[in-house]
């Protein structure tokens, strides 16, 4: 790349608001062909409250650079309140390439695409990545880009729209059964010959409060999940996002994480762990998703019940609305029985815990089907649960 290239792309990370990680990696020089000659390039940017002020990682602005020297579409889409498409006022979309008409021109136009994004604000509350993307494949081919590289610049947090994780169980929830609940109720992005590149999922500032990076994983993996989905070809850039939010009048809405509250044991106790809980399992499986997690949440239960031989714990398994409900009792009544080995491991006795399993029918279930019948990846997790009371005497 040559050298009025590269100093563009650190006016342009320093311009748009850097983190203490872009800010490293400005005095880097990354070479042009790292980042390819993308068809076109469309920038989803999240620049709204409870997410870091929206910055160009290294690679995005090398891509940024490329697509300007080709003359290729240049695409800007809010993702904060109703979705909008802008379009930069660029020197090379007036004629000839950049490469044609020399790099001072590009660094005024790196320049020009940097102060586009720090003065993006939202119009309206909430936010609604899962729209916007369908906003740019859609501008992008209008643009004569099929097949763009559609790039998310966001914390992944919608708080509104098919993608709502202010629904209860959704940031646990199984990837591919998110993306299945969009499918199947006509809400997947066609993203069809393009690649999606998301770029700092799960990072959120104040006052939304900071995800565990359990669940920074599950929400990126739902993303990727969903763009797969579509059709997408799916690339992941975990930058770590350290800055303030924007200022705005616009709300976003709180995303709830999963509690994670230290287990206390007493008689006539009820425990309830879910989906969305340490002692949670891979899918269709009695392999905890995190042993060494599992084990610790069970860890005060099975001392309880070792302090005294007189006490009993009742395991009950449940799951959720899916396949026929003889299965869905058999994989409850396994898993509540790797529970049971689990606290026998940790010291309790066989005799004082037993087991069954009651697949979907129990009396907290939460329904879990729309009225068209697809399976609702939120209320799905939280049905899947290993229920625990205790007694003594």
């Amino acid at each position: 790349m040559k050298r009025a290239a590269l100093a563009a792309l650190g006016g342009v990370l320093l311009l748009a608001g850097c983190s203490s990680f872009t800010q490293a990696i400005t005095m880097q020089a990354q070479p042009a062909e790292t980042c390819g000659h993308p068809d076109g390039l469309v920038l989803i940017v999240g620049a709204h409250r409870d997410a870091p002020r929206p910055s160009l990682d290294q690679r995005t602005a090398c891509q940024v650079a490329a697509v300007i020297k080709d003359g290729r579409p240049l695409i800007l889409v809010g993702a904060s309140g109703q979705p909008t498409v802008l379009t930069p006022d660029l020197l090379s979309m007036r004629g000839g390439t950049l490469a044609q008409q020399g790099s001072p021109k590009l660094d005024e136009d790196m320049q020009r695409v940097s102060a586009t994004i720090t003065a993006m604000r939202p119009r309206s509350p909430g936010v609604d990545d899962l729209a916007a993307l369908s906003v740019a494949a859609d501008a992008a081919r209008s643009a004569g880009a099929p097949h763009a590289d559609l790039v998310l610049l966001d914390s992944g947090l919608d708080d509104r729209g098919a993608l709502d994780f202010t629904v209860p169980g959704l940031l646990a929830a199984i990837p591919a059964e998110v993306a299945s609940q969009l499918r199947n109720s006509g809400n997947q992005p066609d993203l069809r010959g393009f690649t999606v590149e998301l770029v700092g999922i799960g990072y959120s500032a104040a006052p939304q409060p900071p995800l565990a990076a359990k669940w920074r994983s599950n929400l990126t993996q739902i993303w990727a999940a969903v763009a797969a989905s579509g059709g997408g070809r799916v690339e992941v850039i975990p930058q770590p996002g350290m800055s303030a939010s924007i200022r705005t009048s616009q709300p976003v809405k709180l995303i709830p994480l999963p509690a994670d509250h230290p287990v206390r044991p007493a008689p006539r106790a009820s425990i309830v762990f879910t989906g969305e809980s340490p002692v949670r399992f891979e899918p269709d499986s009695t392999a905890f998703v995190d042993p060494g997690a599992a084990r610790r949440a069970l860890t005060p239960i099975a001392r309880w019940l070792a302090a005294d031989p007189s006490r009993h714990a009742r395991l009950v398994g449940t799951t959720a609305d899916v396949g026929p409900l003889g299965g869905q009792i058999a994989l409850s009544r396994q898993r509540a029985g790797r529970v049971r080995g689990e606290l026998i491991a940790l010291g309790a006795s066989a005799g004082q815990i037993s087991v069954t399993g009651a697949g979907s029918d129990f009396p907290q279930f939460i329904p879990d089907r729309s009225a068209a019948g697809t399976l609702l990846a939120g209320p799905a997790t939280l049905n899947r649960s290993v229920r625990i009371t205790l007694s003594s005497g």
